[in-house]
């Protein structure tokens, strides 16, 4: 007797599992790759209605499929070398100024490790000899982090847009190479969730990378996420995050070196405490004064983009990403040309699916921000220079072409 339960109910309540438990927003959950497991377990002669009854539990070896068919694990070692160079310029003697005898980084959704293997070599060539290094590599695929505890890697994971900066790895068979034995000693993985606090074992940070992983989450989730990470950072540490994931430094943290490196810092203590206030000197009391008479108010000032922008950022804090595009909108009929708010509606438009919108806009982001002076200030709700821009669009337009 039929249970009434279709196939198009079990990929419906798939795809809500796989929401719940990465964080990512509908439009970055493949639905063929959703689909290819379902119906692989359908074909093997389970019933949708026996998988729905396992989707609706945590922890199934279903659930863990899904996961492995989603999850993204486009890595290299040594991506955006800049921020490595940041990481050996200022993070490492920023810790080591903090005096502590060892110097800890975290790679936030490793995937299968090149990321966490080169923070460890990255540390482990700037630091002065007597300071240990602990680098933690966690991912939500345990798949992935068998792969990196293994330490071999292939072409894939060896490209010049990552330059060897620090010795890494050595030849292997085949035309592959392994981690070197000294890097692989101080380099550990787990399986974590960024939606979750990470477990107090794993301590605190100097430094974090958690690099093109949010730019799939939805906007709840990644405020989660960002909570998370920067509680996990030591006073005074660093969190450096993918070119277009925050278009603002996340709650806590302040930005630190040009906008494009996407690089932020948590506050020392001392800096987050008001210098003491003057004590008042006693006066005599005034005798009352007559009240003064009131001008009529200024007229109000015309819309300016910026205040524009600021409406619409309201309006996704409180969730209506929809009015915050029809605001976007009708600010761009006015201010044509202006970048941030281009920026902001390609954001929303790939949010929300609209793929071909979004990159039409961000075509005219990169188009428009390369004309211009790379150093020239763009006035937004933060001043940021043309070059973030260019690099935030070039940066999106890559990425979906990997998509």
């Amino acid at each position: 007797m039929s249970t009434g339960v279709e196939p198009q109910q079990v990929l419906a309540r798939a795809r809500e599992v796989v929401s719940s438990c990465t964080g990512f927003r509908d439009t970055a959950i493949s639905p063929s790759a959703v689909d290819r497991v379902v119906r692989a377990e359908l074909a093997r002669g389970r019933s949708a209605s026996d998988l729905l009854a396992e989707l609706q539990r945590s922890g199934t070896a279903l659930e863990r499929a899904l996961l492995d068919a989603v999850l993204v694990g486009e890595t290299y070692f040594f991506r955006h070398p800049e921020q490595f160079r940041f990481l050996a310029a200022e993070a490492v003697p920023a810790a080591l100024r903090r005096g502590g005898p060892v110097v800890r980084g975290w790679s936030a959704g490793c995937a299968s490790g090149e990321e966490a293997y080169s923070i460890a070599a990255c540390l482990q060539g700037t630091v002065p000899q007597g300071v240990r290094v602990e680098v933690l590599g966690t991912d939500l695929h345990e798949g992935r982090l068998e792969y990196a505890r293994r330490g071999v890697y292939g072409s894939w994971s060896r490209r010049e847009a990552g330059p060897l900066l620090y010795p890494l790895y050595q030849d292997a068979a085949e035309g592959r190479v392994s981690i070197l034995d000294s890097v692989r000693a101080v380099a550990r993985f787990a399986q974590t969730n960024l939606l979750e606090p990470l477990p107090e074992v794993h301590g605190s940070f100097d430094v974090i990378f958690c690099r093109n992983v949010l730019t799939y989450f939805s906007p709840d989730a990644v405020q989660v996420a960002l909570g998370h990470l920067a509680r996990a950072l030591v006073p005074g540490g660093f969190l450096l995050l993918g070119t277009v994931e925050v278009d603002h430094p996340p709650a806590g943290l302040v930005r630190v070196g040009p906008p494009e490196l996407q690089a932020f810092r948590r506050p020392l203590p001392r800096e987050l405490t008001p210098p003491p206030r003057a004590a008042a000197a006693v006066r005599e009391p005034e005798p009352p004064r007559p009240a003064p008479v009131r001008a009529p108010p200024p007229p109000q000032p015309a819309p300016s983009p910026v205040r524009l922008h600021l409406e619409a950022l309201q309006r996704i804090e409180g969730g209506d990403e929809a009015g915050a595009a029809t605001v976007l909108e009708k600010l761009l009929q006015q201010f044509r040309d202006y970048l941030p708010g281009m920026l902001e509606l390609a954001l929303l438009r790939e949010r929300a699916g609209a793929r071909e919108a979004a990159f039409a806009l961000m075509h005219t982001v990169r188009d428009n921000a390369a004309r211009l002076p790379p150093d020239l200030i763009i006035e937004g709700p933060e001043p940021l220079p043309a070059r973030f821009y260019r690099a935030s669009a070039d940066a999106f337009l890559t990425l979906g072409a990997i998509e």
